[in-house]
């Protein structure tokens, strides 16, 4: 799964608190990727967020496959500002705000 991930979102991510996520070590031990596509000023993806990550704290702190599963999040924001404060309400990594143009790449392929 690495490799398809690599491809797919780079070699980088990042998380709520700036720090790079190493997109191949991330997949090599992972069996389930979840692209969370959404947008900070859209009402119903800022709901879905909070039961998002309501079910990933449940699932990392109970599961036994809680290292199996990851979710990433591809921002469709257009303002870097709204971008990183909807991070911080993420528990998970997210493309990076200057790498969002993947999104648009992934969807013409």
């Amino acid at each position: 799964m690495s490799e398809f991930l690599v491809n797919l979102l780079g070699e980088r991510l990042v998380n709520s608190e700036k720090a790079e996520v190493d997109v191949q070590a991330l997949g090599s031990k992972l069996s389930l990727v979840g692209l969370y596509f959404g947008c900070s000023l859209n009402g119903p993806c800022k709901q879905f967020n909070a039961s998002l990550c309501e079910f990933y704290s449940k699932f990392k702190k109970s599961s036994e496959h809680k290292d199996k599963l990851e979710i990433v999040f591809v921002s469709s924001d257009q303002d870097q500002k709204h971008w990183q404060d909807f991070l911080q309400e993420m528990q998970w990594p997210a493309l990076p705000f200057k790498d969002r143009h993947k999104k648009v790449s992934s969807d013409r392929s």
